[in-house]
């Protein structure tokens, strides 16, 4: 951008404040002291703007504007922020610059200032916000904007930009807004309460956590039967060996139950793991429904508006999410 505005400036250093033989809307009540130190001012402003010291000379610039309001020195302070790559500051400017058309300005002046409105026109966009509901702050790029109900319109640059609307008691609204040089976007502002937002959230199904604890309830009552088959297989061996062997029986003697001792040792280790794997299980499940607790949720809504630019013309877009 810099380099097409560039190509505009015809005259680097500032034309000379024209003296009117009666004042003129942008002289009345300055007086003549006043306009001394703001041509001091002015050509000291000059001299740092020659020297390409653009935030030096925009200041000196400000400092006469303070001391005299003249559309002159207003067009410098454009120059100025049009090499500072601040195109939304400038147009501001050029507004004030160009409120009493032509005749504050010498003429190749004039039509330069002419040229910058109609380049900048390009290189910037306008938003507009706008709200009913009383009490809702508005914000534009975390700088305050009025207070609903009221519309206000911001000029800025092109590019990604968010608005948020905030009330006590209601959720926050967002709006990323999308903003083409040129153009103008329209962003309506509007907030929920925080009763019709709310909703009641669990970390997972309610039946999930109830699956695993019942699951783990029962591995572990499965254990148990096992468990005790294998105490009352064992105890069976153990009546077997004492009523059949008064001194003593030698392993597989056909008086003693067949493989009874090792399906109890069997039964035994595997009814102990499971129990083991079931009380686990419902450990897990315990933890699963304290955790799965409900809680009331404010989701932040936010919305995103935007020009999407397509051959011949442009969409305009719209999405929203809670």
């Amino acid at each position: 951008m810099r380099s097409l505005l560039v190509m505009l400036v015809l005259v680097v250093a500032a034309a000379p404040l024209r003296a009117d033989p009666q004042p003129q809307p942008w002289a009345v009540g300055v007086t003549e002291p006043q306009k001394q130190k703001a041509h001091q001012l002015l050509e000291a402003g000059n001299a740092l703007f020659l020297e390409r010291k653009y935030g030096e000379a925009l200041d000196k610039y400000r400092e006469a504007i303070g001391v005299w309001d003249h559309p002159a020195i207003r067009f410098n302070i454009v120059r100025c922020l049009i090499f500072l790559d601040k195109p939304v500051e400038a147009a501001e400017n050029l507004k004030l610059a160009l409120k009493y058309g032509a005749a504050p300005l010498e003429e190749q002046v004039y039509s330069e200032a002419l040229g910058y409105e109609k380049l900048l026109a390009k290189q910037i966009g306008e938003v507009v916000v706008s709200c009913d509901q009383g009490g809702v702050a508005l914000v534009l790029d975390g700088q305050p904007l009025a207070t609903c109900p009221a519309k206000e319109a911001r000029r800025v640059t092109p590019g990604r930009h968010q608005v948020v609307g905030t009330k006590h008691g209601f959720v926050p609204r967002t709006i990323d807004v999308v903003v083409v040089g040129g153009e103008t976007q329209q962003v309506p502002v509007s907030v929920v309460p925080l009763e019709k937002a709310a909703r009641i959230e669990h970390r997972w199904a309610g039946w999930k956590p109830w699956v695993v604890f019942g699951g783990g309830l029962t591995l572990s009552a499965i254990g148990g039967l096992v468990e005790l088959q294998a105490v009352t297989n064992m105890n069976a061996y153990d009546r077997a060996v004492s009523d059949n062997c008064s001194t003593s029986c030698a392993p597989g003697d056909p008086r003693l139950p067949k493989n009874l001792k090792s399906t109890a040792a069997v039964e035994d280790k595997l009814g102990i793991s499971v129990i083991a794997i079931g009380g686990a299980a419902a450990v897990v499940g315990g933890v699963m429904l304290y955790m799965n607790r409900a809680h009331t949720v404010y989701p932040s809504e936010r919305t995103q508006v935007g020009v999407l630019p397509m051959p011949g013309g442009g969409a305009l877009t719209l999405a929203g999410r809670f």
